[in-house]
């Protein structure tokens, strides 16, 4: 009875093995290999060629123009500012597609305006992190100021065009971004005298409204 019971066990032993063996879907056989993705074309990071580089100041932000009253050696509110234009720190897709990285990009285009830029896909925002010291118009002569004032931001623009190799090809490209900073500056209506090239943009917009 023992034998009997041992014979038996040995044969369903040998009959899995047998099935095991003659089973079409093996561990390594059911495994699909997933095809492995090109690598991206190396650019020299350090071979950035800056053809131009143009800093322009752009109005951002305006406010309405507002009736204030400034007394002597005193000191009145600035009228608040809303942002009127929206933009976004960028690269030419077509360079990014070739292999370029804008961080790559970015960080030489720093080195090259000597400023520290915005990110890219970086969204303008109307103060600069640090905030502005004041927000408070300052009158240092000896009678009071009446008139419609307005308060305006700009930003800093930065705009470069360059090359650089990769994957042995030129790769051409641009980036728009901006400083950090801000610059802002309060005016009076109807008084043209000594503005900027912003505050002349920000009269024309604001005080003939």
């Amino acid at each position: 009875m023992r034998s009997a019971l041992l014979t038996a066990c040995a044969i369903a032993l040998l009959t899995a093995c047998a099935a095991q063996e003659q089973s079409p879907l093996r561990s390594s056989d059911a495994r699909t290999s997933s095809p492995s993705r090109p690598a991206s074309p190396r650019c020299h990071t350090g071979g950035f060629a800056w053809q131009s580089v143009v800093h322009r100041t752009a109005l951002i932000g305006l406010s309405d123009a507002t009736d204030i009253q400034i007394p002597a050696h005193g000191s009145a509110p600035s009228p608040k500012p809303k942002l009127i234009r929206t933009l976004s720190a960028r690269i030419s897709p077509a360079a990014v597609e070739a292999g370029v990285r804008s961080t790559d990009a970015l960080a030489s285009l720093e080195d090259k305006a000597s400023e520290v830029l915005e990110p890219i896909h970086t969204r303008l925002a109307l103060n600069d992190p640090a905030g502005r010291m004041t927000s408070k118009m300052i009158n240092d002569s000896d009678a009071p100021v009446r008139g419609r004032f307005v308060e305006v931001v700009g930003v800093r623009l930065v705009t470069g065009t360059f090359t650089v190799t990769c994957a042995g090809h030129t790769v051409r490209g641009t980036v728009t971004t901006w400083g950090r900073g801000r610059s802002y500056e309060s005016l009076q209506c109807g008084i043209t005298d000594h503005l900027s090239d912003l505050g002349r943009e920000a009269e024309r917009k604001a005080c003939t409204a």
